[in-house]
């Protein structure tokens, strides 16, 4: 087993080093951190000006322009901010059409905005640590974008996006937020199909995400199918306190057990060796492995911090009595730490006995599922669904038609054109990425008790 356990090709990324763990002392935010702040004041400080420049529109779709307003800034928190604008520095959107379609829209590489990804995910209640966003940055620095509202005077970064790569031959798409300042102007979908491009421009062939419900449509718009239905749920750490699992089989992950469980990784999912060395440098000794009696990788469990509370997953085992072991050993570690008393994790539908009744396109379902085959306290906060880029040829040529008409553009528009092209080469892989899917929905998602794409905090 020695020989498994360490492989060249699969040699220790030196990206994720103990300088580097170091690093993330460094705080993104550097000024008016929304946890710490109970007034923004724009016009006085550049930063500020920038990493809050979403309150200076004037959105004839949204929200109009104000001097002073109270906003949740971090969602759910119950702290309102006081925010103020001089009305000098209002910025006024095109009354008719999107912005995306006129001069005032750019997107761009990712760069010095981190922080505005990290704020972004606090409006929307997502999960991720600071940490969370320089590892995803770090995996393809090109493939991160922001978008901005640009023109005289002003440069103000409105959304994000990211392209990650799941090794050489696929990617996952994510993070795509927009201010709530600045959407109904098309942002979101351009951010996509940005994205999009950018993979299949790499040479990039199955392309996957999991969707919110609000997101759900802008993926569609581009391609993506339905696969199947994952639920995030908030469990209870203590239901696993006491109980035993079998030290013989359950052990911490190691430096010299990673290279064999990315392979068993691999084996279960897709190739993705960066992305989980980076969760596990970042898990604080978090991650746990199961090994047979003849020292074979039958299951393991990765957990990491949240911003909100601690996460489990990626977590992958040959059966329901393996995870049990893991889920116990994961939950005692994560019981030790500071405060915790809960922790999410993200499973597929099919690990509830009770599927509840689900509704498209719905945010917040009226039955949720129940009775988690592993879980007893879980409780289901939202779901997303798995989605993957799936264009038949037949059917390129009316997607381009429904973006024209949607964007209300000319056939010749420029974006209509980079759409088109898009599409077209999105089809080539149309064989490749319909095996897999049916592959994974049908044998491989039997294994998966704690998903994690690498966007997810």
């Amino acid at each position: 087993m020695k020989d498994l356990r360490r492989i060249d090709c699969l040699a220790e990324n030196p990206r994720y080093t103990r300088n580097d763990q170091q690093s993330i002392m460094k705080t993104l935010i550097k000024k008016s951190h929304p946890e710490k702040v109970d007034e923004i004041v724009l016009g006085k400080d550049k930063y500020v000006d920038t990493l809050y420049g979403c309150f200076r529109v004037n959105n004839p779709k949204g929200d109009p322009f104000t001097t002073k307003r109270d906003v949740e800034i971090v969602a759910r928190s119950g702290k309102k901010i006081r925010i103020k604008v001089p009305d000098k520095m209002r910025i006024d959107l095109p009354p008719d059409g999107k912005a995306t379609n006129s001069p005032l829209f750019k997107l761009e590489k990712i760069g010095k905005h981190s922080d505005v990804m990290h704020l972004l995910t606090m409006r929307a209640g997502w999960n991720q640590t600071e940490r969370d966003i320089k590892r995803m940055i770090g995996l393809d620095p090109s493939g991160t974008f922001v978008a901005k509202l640009k023109g005289k005077g002003f440069d103000i970064p409105v959304g994000t996006c990211s392209t990650l790569p799941l090794g050489k031959n696929n990617t996952w798409i994510g993070m795509i937020l927009v201010h709530p300042e600045a959407r109904r102007q098309g942002i979101a979908n351009a951010m996509m199909q940005h994205c999009v491009k950018y993979a299949i421009d790499s040479g990039k062939i199955i392309n996957g995400l999991d969707a919110t419900p609000m997101g759900n449509t802008v993926y569609g718009a581009v391609g993506y199918v339905n696969s199947y239905r994952i639920w995030r749920s908030i469990f209870e750490l203590a239901e696993f306190a006491g109980q035993k699992y079998d030290e013989r089989h359950v052990a911490a992950v190691t430096r010299k057990d990673l290279d064999e469980v990315i392979l068993y990784d691999a084996s279960a999912f897709m190739e993705r060796a960066e992305i989980m060395r980076g969760l596990f440098a970042d898990s604080r000794g978090g991650c746990f492995v199961y090994r047979n009696d003849s020292g074979r990788i039958k299951g393991y469990c990765f957990t990491r911090p949240g911003r909100i509370r601690p996460f489990v997953g990626p977590f992958i085992a040959d059966d329901g009595k393996i995870a049990r072991e893991l889920v116990i050993a994961a939950s005692q570690f994560l019981a030790k730490g500071k405060n915790a008393k809960t922790a999410f994790i993200d499973t597929p539908e099919n690990k509830f006995a009770d599927k509840g009744i689900y509704i498209d396109l719905v945010f917040d379902q009226e039955k949720k599922p129940g009775e988690h085959r592993l879980i007893k306290t879980a409780k289901p906060a939202r779901d997303f669904t798995r989605m993957y880029q799936l264009v038949h040829y037949t059917a390129a040529e009316k997607m381009v038609e429904q973006f024209t008409e949607a964007e209300k553009l000319e056939k010749s528009s420029p974006r209509v054109k980079s759409f088109r092209e898009t599409i077209c080469k999105s089809t080539m892989n149309y064989t490749e990425t319909a095996s897999f899917m049916e592959y994974e929905r049908e044998k491989l998602q039997e294994k998966f008790w704690g998903i994690t794409g690498p966007e997810k905090g």
